[in-house]
């Protein structure tokens, strides 16, 4: 009796401390936001002081970050983790809320150069999973791996824990060969047959489409599929794939092993039985502690060894995701194609008003730019409903788009969302009449169209049935072509999209990362994440010690 009283009153308490999250959800959405606790408490209707009570259970529980400003008085920094979708399962999912890990056998140092960044917020487990963003995927592929991987993040797929693979003559069966003498960062030992619980996850699903059966033996990892599909190593290369430990999830086979996940810091140390080429790199530390950002693009690197002011820096910058528009085409009273023109074009005119406002905006790459026929500009619904990826650069263009829209008597109703629109429910996007989203720019890496668009709820919703159906069936038998050849089908299809306004590109985002002229081995990962196991100092550039 009360062990069920004590349970009743913990899913009551769960219950009202989720009705007050949604309060501020609905008020701050998932952007950071300077306040004052006076302002949360009139949003939770309480007193100032069980405000800070309940805020420190939301705190406790993961669901935000909330962080005092030094020397601004009693301001402080708040930030929602969860949308209303992952709020329901921020209880039991371990990748929602912070981690601290400490591995099971003892922690040495070890040799080599230690690295430092800094972030602008906390991340989340460092877990494999299909709806990592930014530095949460690039640490997946630090500290996880799979049977394959892409040498530079998006695009260019080689074997990594599989050392061999052979493929029947029918192309339905392929076997991936297991290195020998594995090992997971907490010291055990690992099993092929670990793989599976992970791999057969996503069989038949958007990410191994046409698997049909995985099995393992003393040395295989054995697929089995419907039909030939000739990208299948692409798709294993996927960060999602990769492979962590069947009962603790943060335990990795890759490079780097997490020994430290906080709220304001993520250690990584080189694993020694890591079976590739030893990383140069003794220690990646990452700075997480909640600050207001002076460019959110921006990505410093610097060494323990060095004053930060006594030596010169060197700038590496890249574009490499651009900002779209699309539609909703199936909804009910869906706006018509003459008004999807007009919304095109006016947003194109924001776009471009935006690039010259701002200096880490600029226009998108020149395949991914196609003219499009003038229309006569028609009349626009007195509302119409987006939904988009809240960054500080869609912030902006969201505000200016919708002034021009209110100029012409269109009242846009814009919500961000949290993470990203592509997991986001079906019936979320029912409701939407537009959505801004982003995708690679790279052409090398337009594999990342194909996914994206086979597991994403809004073009479910968006775009017909008809047209889905077709354009799968096209996937399909391209996927049984030479992979150079279905690169240049998804490039055409995509190209394809953009003509027909069912994406309309936007602009590309500038990401910039500085580092000190000592530090050698600087190869970029996407967003200008350089990959960590090629990093080094040249000690004879370095300036004065501290």
């Amino acid at each position: 009796m009360i062990n069920e009283t004590r349970c009743c009153g913990e899913e009551a308490r769960l219950l009202r401390l989720k009705r007050h999250y949604k309060k501020l959800l609905a008020h701050y959405h998932n952007q950071q936001h300077e306040v004052q606790l006076n302002d949360i408490a009139n949003i939770l209707s309480c007193t100032p002081r069980y405000a800070r009570t309940l805020l420190k259970e939301m705190q406790t529980s993961g669901w935000i970050i909330w962080s005092s400003l030094p020397g601004r008085g009693k301001l402080s920094l708040i930030q929602c983790r969860h949308d209303k979708e992952s709020l329901e399962h921020a209880q039991t999912s371990p990748e929602h809320s912070p981690v601290t890990y400490n591995a099971s056998h003892t922690t040495r140092a070890v040799e080599g150069d230690n690295f430092v960044f800094r972030y602008y917020h906390p991340l989340p487990a460092i877990i494999p999973k299909p709806s990592a963003l930014y530095l949460s995927r690039h640490l997946i592929r630090m500290v996880h791996i799979g049977l394959t991987k892409y040498k530079n993040g998006n695009s260019h797929p080689e074997l990594a824990l599989a050392h061999h693979v052979e493929i029947s003559a029918d192309r339905l069966q392929w076997r991936f060969y297991i290195r020998r003498g594995l090992i997971w960062h907490n010291g055990e030992p690992f099993e092929i047959a670990d793989c599976l619980p992970r791999l057969l996850a996503f069989k038949g699903t958007a990410l191994l489409p046409y698997v049909c059966d995985i099995q393992s033996d003393e040395q295989c990892i054995v697929f089995h599929l419907l039909q030939p599909d000739e990208l299948l190593i692409n798709r294993l290369a996927n960060s999602a794939l990769a492979i962590s430990h069947p009962v603790h999830p943060t335990v990795g086979l890759g490079p780097f092993k997490v020994i430290n996940h906080t709220d304001e810091l993520i250690t990584l140390q080189r694993f020694p039985h890591w079976f590739g080429e030893s990383p140069l790199a003794g220690m990646i530390t990452i700075d997480t502690r909640l600050r207001k950002p002076n460019d959110w693009g921006m990505t410093s690197l610097s060494t323990e060894k060095r004053c930060s002011s006594s030596e010169s820096l060197k700038t590496l910058m890249s574009r490499d995701t651009f900002s779209f528009l699309t539609f909703n085409r199936t909804k009910r009273n869906a706006i018509s194609d003459e008004q999807c023109g007009t919304l095109a074009t006016i947003a194109k005119s924001v776009a471009s008003a935006v690039i010259k406002k701002y200096s880490d905006i600029f226009a998108t790459e020149e395949w991914l730019t196609i003219s499009l026929n003038t229309l006569d500009i028609a009349d626009l619904p007195a509302t119409l409903t987006m939904s988009y990826f809240s960054t500080p650069d869609t912030e902006n263009f969201v505000q200016l788009f919708s002034n021009y829209l209110s100029r012409r008597g269109c009242r846009l109703e814009a919500t961000p969302i949290h993470y990203s629109h592509w997991p986001v429910t079906e019936q979320h996007w029912m409701n939407m009449d537009i959505a801004l989203g982003y995708l690679s720019s790279m052409q090398s890496a337009a594999f990342t169209f194909e996914e994206r668009w086979r597991r994403s709820n809004m073009v479910k919703v968006f775009w017909p049935s008809t047209m889905q159906t077709k354009i799968l069936e096209l996937l399909k038998h391209s996927a049984m072509r030479d992979p150079s050849r279905h690169l240049a089908f998804l490039i055409y299809l995509q190209r394809h999209a953009i003509r027909h306004k069912l994406m309309v590109p936007l602009y590309s985002k500038q990401f910039t990362l500085k580092y000190p002229h000592s530090v050698k081995g600087v190869h970029p990962y996407p967003q200008c994440w350089p990959d960590f196991t090629l990093l080094w100092i040249d000690a004879s550039l370095e300036g004065n010690r501290c």
